[in-house]
């Protein structure tokens, strides 16, 4: 897990292997760009560049805070109390394409950092929940009281698997994934505006928690490995 440079010397240092670590990644592609070679060509030892960085994963999921943080501060206007709730939704999603766009080749490597429960740093997780609580709180008129404590996080979820589309789509511009997230606003935005009714508001915590349950490929992974070593019956 990245630490936190208490010196104005040991910020500059992580930031200059952070940047080393982004040009090694594109001159040498990610699996070939190993620790060894981003410590060398930032100038610093490996034990050094280790004290900052635990590995390339946790060099990744830095950047991918850096980039939610900026997502953040893009978006905090965007959201003043007032939009609806489709508008400001739309609007997370714009800004997350926007600040991500020049970074799409890590798409894999952020989804991975995403999916792996040992890599996800809690501030990521904090600012991105942070986000959607600002979506869901300023939107006018307020979603249902009965789901609006969950929403945030049923549109992070969503955000996520959204994102795992973009970290593959090749298309040009990543056009499909724009496409897709421009219908899901208007659709997340009416199942909220449906859950006022009861059967609508059960559906929706039957789907939070199938999403919830399906977030760690991790888990899944544990899941299947269990049930392999399961005795089948003779």
């Amino acid at each position: 897990m990245t630490i936190q440079p208490r010196t104005l010397k040991g910020q500059e240092t992580q930031a200059k292997l952070l940047q080393t670590a982004l040009d090694c990644f594109a001159a040498e592609g990610y699996k070939a760009s190993s620790m060894r070679v981003i410590a060398a060509r930032a100038g610093v030892s490996l034990s050094h560049a280790y004290y900052y960085f635990s590995s390339k994963e946790d060099i990744v999921a830095r950047l991918l805070l850096n980039l939610r943080t900026e997502q953040f501060e893009r978006c905090r206007s965007a959201l003043d109390e007032g939009n609806t709730l489709e508008s400001n939704i739309r609007a997370v999603f714009t800004s997350g394409l926007s600040v991500m766009q020049p970074y799409h080749e890590f798409g894999p490597a952020f989804l991975k950092v995403l999916l792996s429960q040992d890599q996800v740093d809690n501030e990521l997780s904090a600012v991105e929940f942070s986000l959607w609580e600002k979506a869901v709180s300023g939107a006018r008129p307020l979603p249902p009281l009965g789901i609006r404590s969950d929403l945030p996080k049923f549109l992070s979820l969503l955000s996520r698997q959204l994102f795992s589309v973009w970290a593959y789509d090749q298309s040009a511009n990543q056009r499909r994934s724009l496409l897709l997230m421009d219908n899901a606003a208007p659709v997340a935005a009416k199942f909220a505006v449906l859950c006022r009714l009861p059967v609508v508001r059960s559906l929706f915590a039957d789907v939070l928690a199938l999403m919830d349950s399906g977030s760690s490929v991790q888990d899944h992974q544990d899941r299947q490995t269990t049930r392999s070593k399961v005795p089948k019956a003779s």
